[in-house]
């Protein structure tokens, strides 16, 4: 069950007054949206058009689309942070997952027992339980860390992108928890820091290590890393996203890249994905500039992040990686 934080959302709606509003969300909340969104837009005289693409973050805007749309706001539910606004309309609500955290707590105590410092993440929808648990787990002897609030990190909260708050702890931490139903944070923090990384996932009651998951994305890019070494011609990729878009770096890219004798091309999308990647049958291998997680995602062509894509032109140059 999601609790939004409709207090925020009743004060912003009677601030601005709006007429038309465009809701974008995870696609997981998306029908707690539609729901509470429909009851407030009765009740304050406004139209909601419910945003149908993906939304994975808050890099993840729908800008373009609203002024397309002329709507007067956009609330951009269920990515929590310490941003409340971003763009010219759009504004962040909060949304909470109401599920109890202690069953999954409990079962974790014997995979622990043989460390004493344990460090704590978690992503949005479970930030209020932390506490909670770094209480639990303190008053049976564990030393627990949380990791302070880094803008747009809150305290405890990692992104995909983006994990300062356990690198700001990492030298105190024998073992990190994360709880979430979301592996790729998980891997993204192993394959950061190279500490254990235990799972708990609440809504399955699952506890498990990431270390033969992180392991299996490590070896996937580094395999995509040397066929991109051999690769004539390369895609570098811009995306869209106004969050994601990053033309300066793919420029860069582009630039040294034809000059260490490739041939580049520059490709510009909304949502990299494998069936569109293949339709450029000419393209050897990819750069994204966008999010440094699709590269993790599995692809029939080698399809690099950015930062593995300066790694390649070291490389190229003849320089240590």
């Amino acid at each position: 069950m999601i609790e939004i934080d409709e207090l925020s959302l009743i004060k912003l709606i009677e601030e601005i007054k709006p007429k038309l509003v465009l809701v974008t969300c995870p696609s997981g909340i998306r029908l707690d949206c539609i729901k509470i969104i429909s009851n407030l837009s009765k009740k304050y005289n406004f139209d909601a058009i419910f945003f149908g693409e993906s939304c994975y973050g808050i890099c993840d805007l729908a800008e373009s689309e609203a002024s397309f749309l002329q709507v007067d706001l956009i609330l951009h539910i269920g990515h929590n942070s310490t941003l409340r606004r971003a763009g010219k309309m759009t504004y962040f609500i909060d949304a909470y997952d109401t599920i109890s955290l202690t069953p999954v707590v409990e079962k974790v105590l014997p995979l622990i027992r043989a460390y004493k410092n344990i460090g704590l993440c978690t992503i949005g929808p479970h930030l209020k339980r932390l506490d909670e648990v770094q209480n639990y787990l303190q008053k049976l002897g564990f030393s627990v860390y949380i990791g302070d609030s880094i803008p747009p990190l809150r305290r405890g909260q990692i992104f995909g992108c983006n994990y300062s708050t356990c690198k700001a702890i990492e030298q105190f931490v024998d073992v990190f928890l994360f709880i979430g139903s979301s592996r790729f944070h998980a891997i993204g923090l192993y394959n950061l820091l190279g500490k254990p990384v235990l799972v708990l996932d609440p809504h399955t009651k699952e506890i498990f290590s990431i270390e033969k998951d992180a392991l299996r994305v490590q070896k996937r890019l580094l395999f995509n890393f040397y066929k991109a070494i051999d690769a004539k011609n390369i895609g570098v990729i811009i995306g869209l996203k106004e969050g994601q878009y990053n033309i300066s770096a793919a420029l860069e890219l582009y630039k040294e890249l034809n000059n260490l004798g490739k041939n580049v091309y520059i490709i510009a999308m909304k949502e990299i994905s494998n069936d569109k990647l293949n339709e450029f049958q000419n393209i050897d291998a990819f750069i994204e500039t966008a999010c440094p997680r699709i590269s993790e995602d599995f692809f029939d062509k080698p399809v690099l992040s950015l930062q593995y894509g300066y790694k390649l032109i070291e490389y190229l140059k003849g320089q240590k990686i």
